[in-house]
């Protein structure tokens, strides 16, 4: 028997149902009251039937027979039915008109239609990202291109890089004679083991392996206290000098004077506190200047003062006073005009550097009456600085900072051209002129030698270390 399942029947066709089994009751009028008509009636006089069961009117009596269960929904093939038949997954949604039928889910037009082909995964939007800087990864200095002579550093116009050579690891200074053949020493080692040694000619150098002079004194290589290699090396075609301090009270030190044609007569000078020196020459007038608090028996105090090479014996002088609040020694160099750049470490803890004209210090020298180096002409370097050197007719300063770490950060080289008045005793300072700029922190200088008109820089990178020739374009 089919049952009529009344939620898929309109209400209005329920009703007129209904109303034609009230008027069949109302025939019948006589004999027994029937017990049911359909199963609404069991239904409604007995309530739900027993799990599994349904009300059925028989002979106008209620009884129950089980449910009729439907087919399996996917016992059938495609011709069982529009639920689990194939057309729902092969019509127009999953595979579009091309389809061929009730196939295989994963065949056909379906994997090569517009949704998984086409613009998105060859368009512009998608192989940019895959070929771009992204894929490339941080930029670190090891991934930086650099230059083989200055690394990342950049060359500004008016200069031109010439010859390299390298430089040996533990070189803590170096220093060429005059030329026009530059006869190179330098020192190498630290501390008590300090060492003078020579590295041939430019650009041929190469450290020897033989030691030519101890640069720290017997006494103080045979001391408790620290010693510190000074940073400077000046080479008159004569004589080597160089120093270095100790870790004692006053920072006590000597200046090594190294006799090229004699080394016999090589001998030590006390020198405290030298930091810095230069070679001075201005007519029969010659001396290194030295940085510092003290050299030979001369009174101490910081200032610049002379080896007067132009005496023999050899003659000391205080060169230079150094202003009222000053903290510590600083730089020196004198241009191939004879300008001198001397500097000192004032009360601000920044390194400061004045111009004093070649006549004045001569006459310094040859008077024993020091300058009062606050009364010469101020170069304003704009920044810090770690170094100097002459280069031509001025004066080349690396410039720069302290972080909160105490490292130097160093922002570009730049040069201070420098000359004379007409009168001759006054320096005239020209504007900055940048010489190189650090684009990065990955090549840093790490020295400034003069090297005649021109200046040698110290240059270390990944590539290792190295000297480079930098020339003014004329």
């Amino acid at each position: 028997m089919k049952t009529v399942d009344w939620k898929r029947v309109a209400p209005w066709t329920k009703s007129a149902s209904l109303a034609v089994t009230t008027f069949a009751v109302a025939l019948l009028g006589t004999g027994c009251n029937p017990e049911c008509v359909d199963q609404f009636d069991c239904r409604a006089d007995n309530g739900q039937p027993p799990a599994g069961q349904q009300w059925v009117c028989v002979d106008e009596k209620c009884e129950t027979e089980p449910v009729e269960q439907p087919p399996t929904p996917d016992s059938g093939t495609p011709d069982a039915g529009p639920v689990d038949s194939g057309t729902p997954d092969a019509g127009p949604v999953d595979s579009g008109t091309p389809d061929s039928g009730p196939g295989p889910a994963d065949s056909g037009t379906p994997d090569a239609g517009p949704v998984d082909s086409g613009t998105p995964d060859s368009g512009p939007v998608d192989p940019t990202p895959d070929a771009g800087t992204p894929d490339a990864g941080p930029v670190t200095c090891e991934n930086t291109p650099h230059d083989a002579k200055l690394g990342t550093l950049a060359l500004q116009p008016g200069f031109v890089a010439t010859e390299t050579a390298p430089l040996p690891d533990g070189i803590s200074a170096l220093g060429s004679s005059p030329g026009p053949t530059y006869a190179f020493y330098a020192v190498q080692g630290g501390g008590k083991d300090a060492a003078l040694y020579s590295m041939g000619t430019w650009p041929d150098l190469q450290l020897s392996t033989t030691r030519l002079y101890d640069v720290v004194t017997p006494e103080d290589r045979a001391g408790s206290v620290a010693v510190y290699a000074g940073g400077y090396l000046i080479n008159d075609g004569q004589r080597v000098f160089t120093g270095y301090t100790t870790g004692a009270s006053g920072a006590p030190g000597s200046v090594s004077l190294y006799d090229i044609a004699t080394p016999a007569s090589s001998s030590f000078l006390s020198a405290p506190k030298n930091y810095s020196a230069a070679a001075f020459s201005n007519g029969n007038t010659s001396a290194v200047l030295i940085n510092g608090g003290g050299l030979g028996t001369l009174p101490t105090g910081l200032g610049i003062y002379g080896l007067v090479t132009s005496e023999n014996p050899l003659g000391t002088v205080r060169v230079a006073n150094f202003p009222e609040g000053t903290v510590g020694s600083g730089f020196t160099a004198v241009a191939d005009n004879g300008v001198a750049a001397l500097g000192y470490f004032n009360g601000d803890f920044v390194n400061v550097i004045y111009g004093v004209a070649p006549s004045v210090v001569a006459q310094a020298i040859t008077s024993g009456t020091p300058v009062e180096l606050a009364s010469q002409s101020p170069i304003v370097v704009g920044s810090d600085f770690d170094s100097a050197s002459s280069f031509g007719a001025g004066v080349v300063v690396n410039r720069g900072g302290y972080d909160e770490n105490f490292s130097f950060v160093s922002t570009d080289v730049s040069r201070f051209a420098l000359s004379t008045s007409s009168g001759g005793d006054t320096v005239n300072v020209g504007a900055r002129a940048a010489v190189l700029d650090y684009v990065d922190q990955c090549t840093t200088v790490t020295m400034l030698e003069p090297l005649g008109s021109d200046v040698l820089v110290g240059v270390a990178d990944k590539n290792g270390q190295r000297l480079v020739r930098l020339q003014v374009v004329p």
